[in-house]
């Protein structure tokens, strides 16, 4: 005869077979969905793209140039191939054509591209100089000051920072463009035309400018606009690039910035490397390098620039009127701030 504690415990081993047969359905069941449900494939890493940058062939465009010398690139793990040009604004067709990824060019060609419909962003600031650039007069044609270029001929490259120079230096002299006889020619031949005597001035960037002073020694005269216009250079490319490659182009920052630092801290190195680069001896580019020039930087003084120069190119008619757009929204300032959170001094 069974006993009340009998009973029990066959209850409870039902209880347990119970228990035990339900979870190990569960177990089964989970296992089976597992093993039914597809498995999406984990993407890869995406290597890091080569990065093709134009570049002009002049000592402002110093820390890519120096950067693709000494290897600073490689040692940022970015593959990048300088494309040369002699000025910004045909580099900066270079990407608009989609022959290159990113370009140096100056504030100004980037203004008229960018008028004329083109989506281009910028990422730094790489140089400024205030003697990158001046007016060149021939002492024959009797011009002992830019007062006396009133009815000559000046000749400069249009689309150019070279025409807001020459506009804003005659400004401050109380000439007015409509005064001069404004020759449109590329570096090439403006360089032939001064020398060989057909026009009487010209608007010469360096290392051009101190060529000139070498070759033609006294028989011309120099005009600097030191307080009128700083020369600078920006790193831009176009919005959707930028955007679908961040690796990139925080790596080809972070190369510049090493540039910079070379700069700074081993001029001599950094000289030579540039000297090589853009054919210019030693004694000459002792004379035009300013390691001030080269800092990386994205700061208001840029913004205030472009501003200025839309106003100039409006009241020219070089562009149509209208409301001065607002720069700031092409400044993709966040790639930069990662590397190097000190150079970033706009306001936003």
């Amino acid at each position: 005869m069974k006993t009340v504690l009998d009973i029990n415990k066959l209850g409870s081993l039902k209880m347990r077979f119970s228990l035990f047969v339900l979870a190990a359905l569960i177990i089964g069941g989970v296992a089976l969905w597992v093993l039914r449900t597809p498995v999406s494939p984990v993407s890869p890493v995406s290597p890091v793209s080569p990065v093709t940058i134009a570049v002009p062939t002049q000592i402002n465009s110093a820390l890519p140039i120096i950067a693709t010398s000494q290897g600073l690139f490689e040692k940022a793990d970015v593959n990048v191939t300088s494309k040369p040009f002699v000025l910004g604004k045909d580099a900066l067709k270079a990407v608009i054509d989609g022959q290159a990824d990113l370009a140096v060019v100056a504030d100004t060609a980037l203004i008229f591209s960018l008028y004329n419909g083109n989506k281009l962003d910028i990422l730094a600031s790489i140089s400024q100089g205030r003697r990158s650039l001046a007016i060149v007069t021939r002492n024959d044609r009797g011009i002992k000051t830019l007062q006396d270029l009133r009815g000559k001929s000046v000749a400069a490259t249009m689309g150019t920072n070279l025409t807001y120079f020459l506009d804003m230096i005659l400004q401050v002299q109380g000439v007015q463009s409509s005064e001069i006889n404004f020759v449109d020619l590329n570096t090439a031949d403006t360089l032939t035309a001064f020398e060989s005597g057909r026009i009487d001035a010209a608007v010469v960037y360096q290392p051009f400018l101190s060529q000139l002073e070498t070759e033609l020694g006294n028989r011309i005269q120099v005009f600097y606009g030191d307080d009128v216009y700083a020369f600078r250079f920006l790193l831009v490319g176009k919005p959707l690039y930028i955007e679908r490659h961040p690796e990139e182009v925080k790596r080809v920052l972070r190369a510049l910035v090493a540039a910079e630092t070379l700069v700074r801290d081993h001029p001599a190195e950094a000289r030579k490397s540039l000297e090589d680069a853009v054919n210019i001896d030693d004694a000459l580019m002792a004379k035009l390098f300013n390691t001030e020039d080269y800092a990386i930087s994205l700061d208001q003084a840029m913004l205030l620039a472009l501003d200025d120069q839309t106003r100039w190119a409006m009241r020219r008619g070089i562009i149509g009127p209208g409301p001065i757009p607002n720069y700031l929204k092409n400044v993709k300032y966040q790639y930069l701030e990662a590397i190097l959170p000190s150079a970033v001094k706009v306001i936003r």
